[in-house]
Formats: structure tokens, sequence, C-alpha cells
């Protein structure tokens, strides 16, 4: 394994040498492409950004399947360091372009074997079930964005969303399309992947409007039932309360006399009582033992 990985540190070493032979031979016949691609995250994507932390990682060389151009997962080698030309459009034949096409499907598959949580993202959204492509949101070379303004890049099929209230209220607060629909995850790991990169379900839950409307998401619960009660409230002649009190008053009013009444007789109650267990404790006795003389 130490061989392999040695391997693998000198090809990136002299890769640098064979991009630049893969990009100038491309850049004959496809310059704006390849002047795109070579600023872009796959052109970079074994730069200083990820070298540090495949190295703390441990060297997994499982990573280098998405960093490097047709990586051998058994000899532990690959064609070219970064996501080249050939990594999407596969390897440059001595007959291209005069008897071997290099053309490939526009489609969002052609995605998903390095980025698959986005990818898995996307394919339950209502983009992915209106084949709506990363390619329609992304250029295909530089990944950046078609727009420089997000908002108006939604804008491009969602027109009418930028002008309804509860959207242009959001605006006026400094917030985006993308600060709802697609949020933060705020969680650590390959972002490659997906983790940790900005959502592509374009849903919006209650996690999301919990951030900025927690206390009210959470009273809306009690709304109901309080507003209900405030109408029946309402709904009460004040003639009618009026008897109610006077109804309350009257029977508070007898309460208050049965409890008065219960204190005067409770004493002469209790020395009854008392006198009476004396003499039944007396009598008791005195009976049983006439009863016994008697027989």
């Amino acid at each position: 394994m130490k061989i392999l990985i040695s391997a693998a540190l000198l090809a990136a070493t002299l890769a640098v040498a064979e991009e630049a032979k893969v990009a100038d031979r491309c850049v004959l016949c496809h310059e704006e492409a390849t002047t795109q691609w070579a600023d872009s995250p796959h052109a970079r994507s074994m730069g200083d950004g990820f070298l540090p932390v495949w190295e703390k990682e441990g060297k997994k060389m499982e990573c280098l399947v998405c960093h490097t151009t047709h990586f051998d997962r058994q000899a532990g080698t690959y064609s070219h360091e970064g996501i080249t030309c050939e990594s999407c459009h596969g390897a440059i034949g001595e007959n291209h372009p005069d008897d071997a096409s290099k053309k490939l499907p526009v489609t969002s598959e052609v995605c998903q074997s390095c980025h698959t949580i986005t990818y898995g993202e996307w394919r339950i959204s209502a983009h992915g079930q209106k084949q709506i492509r990363c390619f329609d949101c992304h250029k295909m070379h530089s990944m950046a964005q078609r727009k420089d303004d997000p908002d108006q890049m939604c804008g491009t099929c969602h027109t009418a969303k930028l002008e309804d209230f509860s959207h242009a209220t959001h605006a006026q607060e400094g917030l985006h399309c993308v600060t709802c629909h697609m949020p933060q995850t705020g969680k650590s790991g390959p972002k490659i992947k997906g983790t940790g990169v900005r959502g592509h379900t374009f849903g919006v839950g209650a996690e999301t409007c919990t951030k900025c409307h927690a206390e009210m998401v959470h009273s809306s619960s009690g709304r109901a039932e309080l507003e209900k009660e405030v109408q029946e409230l309402k709904a009460i002649e004040p003639v009618a309360l009026t008897h109610q009190v006077a109804e309350l008053q009257s029977h508070t009013t007898k309460l208050r006399d049965a409890l008065a009444a219960n204190r005067r007789i409770f004493g002469p109650v209790v020395i009854i009582a008392f006198a009476l267990g004396l003499v039944i404790g007396y009598a008791v006795p005195q009976v049983n033992k006439k009863h016994r003389e008697g027989k």
C-alpha cells in the first residue's frame, strides 16, 4: 500500500504537466471551453484545498476517484490530476477528432458519480421531476452559476414568485431565494458528494421557517383556540353577563352562609359525640356483664 501511495503522490507531482498536455490538446479546437474549465473547481480539485485535508484524513485512496482523472483502484494510479476533459468526455484517442467524437450527453447523470448526495436531492425535487438539469443552472465547463444574481437566475422560470407579497417582503429584509429554498446544512463532510453544501431539494420545511419565526411557529398551534374563546366572549351580551354575575354572587352568598352555620354547630356536635362515646363505652360492658350473670 505504501508503494501505491508513493506512486499516487509521484503521479500528483507530475500531473500538472500532464494536465497541461490535455488542456493544450483540447484548446486547439475548444479554446472557450478549455479556458472556462481552467478556472473551475474541477481543474483545482487536487489543489491546496484538497491535499492538506486528504493527508490529514490518512490519504484515503478512495478520495482520488473524484479528485483525479481515470483513477485505477487496483493500481492506485491515475492519468491526470484534477477533473480534466477526459473525466467526463472519456480518454482522447489518436483518432480524435477525425474518427471519434467526444460528445457528452447533457444530463444530470454525468454529475452523479461524484456528487452523489446532491444528485439524490435533485432527483426527488420538483426540478428533478421536471428534468430541470444541473446544466440549466450551472455552466458546463466553469461550473459557475449561469447568472451572477441567483435571484434573477431563479426568476428566469419563477418570474411571478419574485413579485408576490411574501417573497417581496423577504427580499426587503435582505433574504434571497437560496436562503430558504437552498439553506446551508451546517454539517461538515465531503462537500464534493454534497455534505456541507447548500441543499438541492428546493423545498421549504418548518425547520427553515423556525430559523427566523420560531416564536410565531410555536405559538400558532394555540392561536385558533384562543381566537375561538375571544369570539365566544364577544358574542355574550352585557345583560347576560350581568345576569351571570348576579347568579354567581347569590350562589357565593349561600355557600358562605352554609359554611358559617357549619362552623357554629361544629363545637356542640363534637361535645355531644364525645359524651355519647363515653356513655356507650360504659354501657356496653355492663350489658355484657349482666348477660353473662343471667346465664
